[in-house]
């Protein structure tokens, strides 16, 4: 598995928060850091990569940490996926002017921080915005890709963003992020109303017996 890379020694990764108002395992929310990776077994430049990913919302990603705020979303998420999920609190709360979350650590402190001015908000017809993520995991001995679709009915962005503050405490996910060394925040995507199917995890690779 190889980092996407802008340039040399020089990667992408993410922080993502979700509030999941309906869901078939009821209301959590959930935060994510992972770091921008190359399609399993796909050849092509790096700069050739990043602008596709970038331009057709299709991206590829090895996720570090994911925890939720409820026992049944993490028990389905590292027993079912293999994702690296653990249970604290974390607050989410988005609307047309401010986006803001804040994940606590084990003593109850503040893991992280995020603020950001919410970018215009625009409404497109169903299914005419859907953005793809695949994620790598590893799960029974072996590496598996889950598909993750989400169907964007409301939502903004904006390129080398300026009012986002992201506060790193004490924490396993303010820890992922100081070991990658961020300089500077790419890009900014705020969805309101969305649609989020995630997919069964399918086998990429398993060791030779």
């Amino acid at each position: 598995m190889d980092p996407l890379t802008v340039a040399p020694g020089l990667g992408l990764f993410s922080v993502i928060v979700c509030r999941y108002d309906v869901c078939d395992i009821d209301f959590y929310t959930e935060a994510t850091v992972g770091i921008a990776v190359k399609e399993v077994r796909h050849g092509s430049l790096p700069p050739v990569d990043l602008l596709a990913a970038l331009g057709t919302d299709q991206l590829y990603s090895y996720v570090l940490s994911l925890p939720v705020n409820t026992e049944i979303a993490q028990v389905r998420g590292h027993d079912g996926y293999g994702f690296p999920k653990w249970v604290t609190d974390i607050d989410v709360d988005i609307d047309e002017r401010h986006t803001k979350a804040r994940v606590a650590n084990d003593d109850g402190g503040t893991d992280i921080d995020l603020y950001a001015a919410t970018p215009k908000q625009k409404r497109v017809p169903s299914g005419s915005s859907v953005s793809t993520l695949t994620s790598y995991t590893e799960l029974n001995d072996g590496w598996h890709q889950t598909l993750s679709q989400t169907n964007n009915l409301v939502f903004g962005n904006v390129l080398l963003p300026k009012d986002v503050r992201l506060t790193l405490g004490s924490g396993r996910l303010s820890d992922d992020i100081r070991s990658l060394r961020p300089k500077r925040p790419l890009r900014l995507d705020v969805f309101t109303p969305c649609q989020n199917a995630l997919h069964i995890p399918v086998p990429v690779s398993f060791p030779t017996r």
